[in-house]
């Protein structure tokens, strides 16, 4: 059974390889002599908004293993040393799960600016839930 740093570091390395993506589809050609009209580009942009929203998809799928793996260990370990840490780390996995632009079927070509912003967001807020996380995970001494 994976532990919760890793199921959570997944989830970063792929919202990464997400933002990669998204970064390939909205980069230009840097000079106008060579830039190439939008029939001949919209194919390599739809391959990397495929890549994008595949890399998002597993994103998903690893924050629910995440949120899943939070209610299991705290139903089983019954009371929880450090509440405080624990409910913080719950909010923050809450939130990434409730995230509706994780849950969107779709990233349209107009959407790739904002999508990124949004995703550098959820990137900051999953670093915070994997501090959050070798905390709680570090041994006491």
């Amino acid at each position: 059974m994976p532990s919760l740093y890793d199921i959570a570091d997944l989830a970063r390395r792929e919202l990464t390889l997400c933002g990669l993506a998204l970064d390939g589809a909205q980069a230009d050609l840097p000079t106008k002599l060579l830039a190439l009209p939008p029939t001949v580009t919209a194919p390599l942009r739809a391959w990397k908004l495929f890549w994008a929203r595949r890399h998002r998809a597993r994103a998903v799928k690893a924050i629910d293993e995440l949120h899943m793996a939070l209610h299991d260990r705290a139903g089983a370990a019954g009371r929880v040393q450090n509440a405080d840490l624990w409910s913080a780390i719950m909010r923050g996995v809450d939130a990434l799960a409730l995230s509706r632009w994780l849950r969107a079927d779709t990233i349209a070509a107009s959407e790739v600016r904002p999508a990124r912003q949004t995703l550098q967001i959820l990137i900051t807020d999953l670093g915070e839930v994997i501090a959050l996380i070798r905390e709680l995970e570090a041994p006491s001494a």
